[in-house]
C-alpha cells in the first residue's frame, strides 16, 4: 500500500500552494530491505516520509543487542525535530521491507515548522504520542519476565486496535516482536505456545487469538 502525499498527516494543515510547494521539495527514493536510511548520532540532514513498506527505528545496547524503537508504516515520519537547526539523529532507520520514502532536507523542515503555526501544533501532537509509545516501551522492557513482557505487548496492541475484537494482526515476524520487548526470537516463540498451552491465547501465521483476556490480565499482577 503506497500513500499519497496529500494523506500524510504531518502534510495536511498546509494550504494547496504550501502543498504544491512541499511536493517540489520532497525527494523519493527506493530502498531493499534491509537498507540502511539512517545511523544513531550522525548530524540530521534530512528527515523522511513512509510512502509504501515498513521502516524499524532502533537502537543498539551496549551489549549489542537491537531494540526496535517504533515501526512506522506509509504515512508515518520519522521527524523528531522540533525545528532546531542543529540536530542530531537519535534512532537507527532501517527497512523492515522493500520501501519508497520521501526525503525532505533539513533546511526545509525547519523554514516550514518555523512558518507555519499549525504544522507546530501537528508536531507536538506527533510528539506527545511518540513520548507516550517509548513510555509503554520502558515499560515493557523493566519487565524482568520475558513472558509479562510479551502478555503487556498484547495487551495493548488489543487496546489499542481501531475497532473491536479479539483477534490480533501482528505486521511483523517473530524476530521483530523479539527486538520490540528486548528478547531473543527464541524466547518469543516458546512463550507464545506456553500461553497457547494455558488456553489464553491461539497462535495463527500473522495472528494472534486473544481466548482469554482476564486471564492474561491476570498473569501481569502475580
Amino acid at each position: 500500500m503506497a500513500v499519497s502525499i496529500e494523506k500524510i498527516p504531518f502534510f495536511q494543515s498546509l494550504n494547496p500552494r504550501e502543498l504544491e510547494r512541499m511536493r517540489q521539495c520532497l525527494r523519493e527514493k527506493n530502498f531493499s530491505k534491509g537498507e540502511t536510511l539512517f545511523v544513531e548520532g550522525k548530524s540530521c540532514e534530512r528527515v523522511f516520509f513512509v510512502k509504501s513498506g515498513r521502516v524499524k527505528l532502533t537502537r543498539i545496547s551496549a551489549a549489542g543487542r537491537e531494540q526496535i524503537l517504533e515501526t512506522l508504516g506509509p504515512g508515518d515520519t520519522c521527524a523528531c525535530n522540533p525545528g532546531a537547526r542543529e540536530w542530531s539523529c537519535s534512532a537507527n532507520a532501517e527497512a523492515l521491507t522493500a520501501c519508497t520514502v520521501w526525503f525532505l532536507s533539513r533546511e526545509e523542515y525547519v523554514r516550514l515548522v518555523e512558518a507555519n503555526t499549525a504544522l507546530s501544533h501537528t508536531l507536538n501532537n506527533l510528539f506527545a504520542r511518540r513520548l507516550q509509545c517509548y513510555g509503554n516501551l520502558i515499560e515493557e522492557v523493566s519487565l524482568k519476565d520475558s513472558r509479562k513482557r510479551l502478555v503487556k505487548f498484547l495487551l495493548d496492541m488489543l487496546a489499542d486496535q481501531p475497532s473491536p475484537g479479539n483477534t490480533l494482526s501482528l505486521p511483523f515476524t517473530r524476530e521483530e516482536l523479539a527486538q520490540r520487548i528486548g528478547v531473543v526470537r527464541e524466547t518469543v516463540a516458546r512463550q507464545l505456545y506456553q500461553l497457547k498451552r494455558l488456553k489464553l491465547i491461539d497462535i495463527h501465521p500473522r495472528q494472534v487469538l486473544i481466548r482469554n483476556r482476564k486471564g492474561l490480565e491476570n498473569l501481569l499482577s502475580q
